[in-house]
């Protein structure tokens, strides 16, 4: 049951991904993660407060080291939002298991292991599937901001390769959460004053997408955290790749934007790579990887 909340923290992320691109015509792309993040940081500490927690941790280095992965993936994806089309988006940024399959490939190389040829097919078909959405879908005036969008996908993979070392700790979901939201608060803010200048008035009209990003955000991350931390990897695996759904749904009905045969067809190529590359690289590094940072994240905190 545990697996399920993957489902409910993919529709979360659809709405927040649908709020920020409504907030995107008047807010910048620091200025929208800064108020996502202080609201989720606002409620979380409230409720350590008022349920006696704490938000000191044994593993003060592993919760900022995700943090800074998961803030840097979330201002890509809300750049990417401002510029692209919903589902090519959102599509970008659940490209997430191909570069962990990428980056399990490359270790292999490295150390001089036998690289598994089902993984590397599971890469090149993924990296292909995202050639023809942005195909169609991106006009040559947004091809740099297609691009960069991709990285979303690969701070992605990083910030939850962290998350499950954490939780695997027994590291608690709501801290999680909470630290990457205090970092993300501080690195947005510092990032807009820096780059963006002075925040924008808040207004009777912008205020909803405000909310509805921040209420919709801090719901998805908890629900996130909680998915990989524990349940079926298949299950878990195969629901992430909802939000793709859910996204091509609300962009199709609110923005109006169709999705086309050669869209459809790259779509279909990264869930299908994706959810095989997960299970090949929860396979590779069961024995690796997770066992190695577990000691290190135990003994430096």
């Amino acid at each position: 049951m545990r697996s399920l909340w993957m489902l409910v923290s993919a529709f979360f992320f659809s709405l927040m991904a649908a709020f920020t691109k409504l907030g995107a015509k008047e807010f910048g792309t620091f200025e929208l993660v800064f108020y996502r993040q202080i609201f989720a940081t606002t409620v979380i500490y409230v409720w350590v407060a008022l349920t006696g927690h704490t938000v000191r941790t044994p593993y003060l280095a592993g919760n900022i080291k995700r943090s800074i992965f998961g803030t840097i993936a979330l201002l890509i994806w809300v750049y990417a939002l401002g510029a692209l089309p919903l589902g090519t988006a959102m599509t970008l940024n659940y490209t997430s298991p191909l570069f962990m399959a990428a980056i399990a490939t490359w270790l292999a190389v490295r150390a001089k292991q036998h690289v598994e040829g089902k993984l590397l097919m599971c890469v090149l078909a993924g990296f292909i599937g995202i050639l023809f959405v942005l195909k169609p879908d991106v006009g040559a005036e947004d091809v740099l901001a297609g691009f960069i969008g991709i990285w979303s996908g690969f701070f992605a993979a990083l910030a939850q390769f962290q998350v499950r070392q954490m939780t695997a700790l027994h590291e608690p979901e709501w801290r999680i959460v909470f630290y990457f939201s205090l970092v993300g608060t501080i690195a947005a803010l510092v990032g807009h004053f820096a780059y963006e200048g002075q925040l924008t008035p808040i207004t009777s009209t912008n205020i909803w997408a405000l909310l509805g990003i921040a209420v919709s955000g801090v719901l998805a991350q908890l629900s996130l955290t909680r998915a990989w931390g524990g349940g079926n990897l298949l299950l878990t695996s195969s629901l992430q790749f909802s939000a793709i759904v859910f996204a091509a749904i609300i962009g199709f009905f609110v923005f109006d934007e169709p999705i086309s045969v050669f869209s459809g067809l790259g779509i279909a190529l990264i869930v299908g790579s994706g959810l095989t590359a997960t299970l090949e690289t929860k396979r590779k590094l069961r024995t690796s990887i997770p066992q190695k940072s577990s000691v290190k994240s135990s003994t430096k905190g």
